[in-house]
């Protein structure tokens, strides 16, 4: 059996400093827990959205005189270029970390700055910290507070802070009438790097796939004595429906304890969620040490580059509330199967190799974020009329009064529209004595229009709305570009 070491690569970060505080066993203060607290964001891994995207992620390893608790957090590519912008010399961000057991007395304490940069992006990882901690087995609490400025409006001007918290459960391995096995730790190779080097990166998405289509993966098995009897192991990968679609077996020589990792070619599973299985002995035991733990594979770029919040932000126009719900809560591959399936049905060219209905989707996406986002507003997407463009695109007619006219026009827009329609045009009030200058849009949609990208084509006789009008009233009521939808005959 090949012994292996973990050699940190190009977007790892491992926080040396820590790791002396974290052998002497860390700072012992007191703490009062708040029994008030959600119990957390569930199994790791953590994904958290936000302008700060990043997922965290842990395995424990024992040794002879512990446990040692690896924490991994990942800032995806899209966050890295969102918060560093175009600066060559990287972003600046920090970190918070508090670590508790299972009865509130925090363990350790962490507070540290780095550097992250562009070029962390590389493989589509992006940037990836190691922070060791020593502990001991059972329940512990993990409080993770992450910090970073997006770039100002100039080269050197230093633009709005963020800051993103996650907090969570985490439980390290105790021993077992067998031994102890450790968590199976995820790992992505190095982009281009020889598999004889065995340089492994930390991957804390549990994500394969696009670009890494073997699933590697390393865990250490240890005999409650000193026993050197030879060990046996064996690994499997199961698919949603817990169906065997991949089988790695390995041996060790006679000892305490065994280190092992493994490979498993993942290339032909479809995206999803999967688990892997680890189980290991020594000759002569009744029983095996059992580990189970859930990653995922996906196909796209998006899925591995994106930030977490982008993927979830665009399936809000999909999906019905309970199942953004869900949606939210699924590992990446997962999300990337449920949105294939979505699009699948909605494909008006299926025996294509192109998705026109999703790639117009992408495109308005795009479009909206680019038109009608402005500072403080947030994204142009979540705007009145940027919703109204993703679900219909652009409308075949526009009137609108950008500019003041020094009279009524938006008055006598509204008595239009009030005899057009037999609906009430709604609370458009004047909001000054005299005459209304308020900024507004009309957008007025005609004949042949195309269903909205959410529609259930099964539940619809035909792909689009025919001989309908549709009108949408926009209001600029402060004046700052912020226009609001005011009236609507949808």
């Amino acid at each position: 059996m090949n012994r292996f070491a973990t050699r940190l690569l190009r977007g790892a970060r491992l926080v040396f400093a820590l790791f002396a505080a974290c052998l002497a066993g860390g700072p012992a203060l007191a703490a009062h827990p708040d029994e008030t607290k959600p119990p957390g964001p569930g199994p790791l891994p953590w994904r958290v959205g936000g302008v700060i995207g990043f997922t965290v992620d842990a395995a424990a390893f024992p040794d002879s005189a512990g446990s040692t608790l690896e924490v991994y957090l990942r800032l995806a590519p899209a966050t890295l270029m969102a918060m560093v912008g175009e600066r060559q010399q990287g972003g600046q961000f920090s970190l918070a970390l508090t670590l508790r057991n299972s009865f509130g007395r925090v363990e350790h304490k962490l507070d540290q700055g780095f550097v992250a940069s562009r070029g962390d992006t590389a493989g589509g990882y992006g940037s990836v910290l190691i922070l060791p901690f020593r502990t001991t087995p059972g329940k512990h609490r993990l409080q993770i507070k992450m910090t970073a400025s997006r770039p100002g409006l100039s080269k050197n001007s230093v633009g709005r802070k963020q800051v993103q918290t996650v907090e969570g459960d985490v439980l390290v391995p105790g021993s077992e009438p067998g031994g102890i096995l450790s968590d199976a730790g995820f790992v992505w190779p190095e982009h281009g790097a020889a598999p004889s080097q065995r340089e492994m990166l930390p991957n804390p998405e549990r994500l394969y796939g696009l670009f890494a289509d073997s699933l590697t993966a390393r865990f250490v098995a240890r005999a409650r004595g000193s026993d050197p009897r030879a060990w046996r192991w064996v690994a499997r990968i199961l698919d949603a429906g817990g169906r065997v679609v991949a089988t790695v077996e390995g041996d060790g020589p006679p000892a305490s304890s065994v280190e092992a990792a493994l490979s498993a070619d993942i290339s032909k599973e479809p995206a999803g969620h999967y688990d892997l299985e680890i189980k290991a002995w020594q000759e002569g035991d009744a029983g095996s040490l059992l580990r189970r733990a859930p990653f995922s594979i996906a196909w796209e770029a998006r899925t591995w580059t994106a930030s977490p919040q982008e993927i979830i932000d665009n399936a809000h126009f999909l999906l019905s509330q309970d199942d953004e719900d869900a949606f939210a809560l699924m590992p990446p591959g997962e999300q990337e199967r449920r949105m294939t399936e979505f699009w699948r049905v909605r494909d008006p060219t299926p025996d294509t190799g192109v998705n026109e209905a999703r790639e117009t989707f992408v495109k308005r996406i795009d479009f909206a974020n680019r038109t009608y986002g402005r500072y403080g507003l947030g994204k142009g997407m979540f705007s009145d009329m940027g919703r109204v463009f993703i679900r219909y695109g652009e409308p075949n007619e526009v009137l609108k009064q950008v500019i003041p006219t020094q009279d009524n026009t938006l008055a006598q827009v509204i008595r239009q529209l009030a005899v057009a329609d037999s609906r009430v045009v709604g609370d458009v009030e004047d909001k000054m004595i005299g005459a209304d200058m308020r900024p507004f849009e009309v957008w007025i949609y005609e004949g042949d229009i195309p269903l909205p990208v959410d529609a259930d084509p099964s539940t619809m006789k035909q792909p689009r709305m025919r001989n309908r009008r549709l009108v949408f009233l926009f209001v600029d009521e402060q004046w700052v570009g912020d226009y609001r939808l005011r009236y609507s005959t949808e």
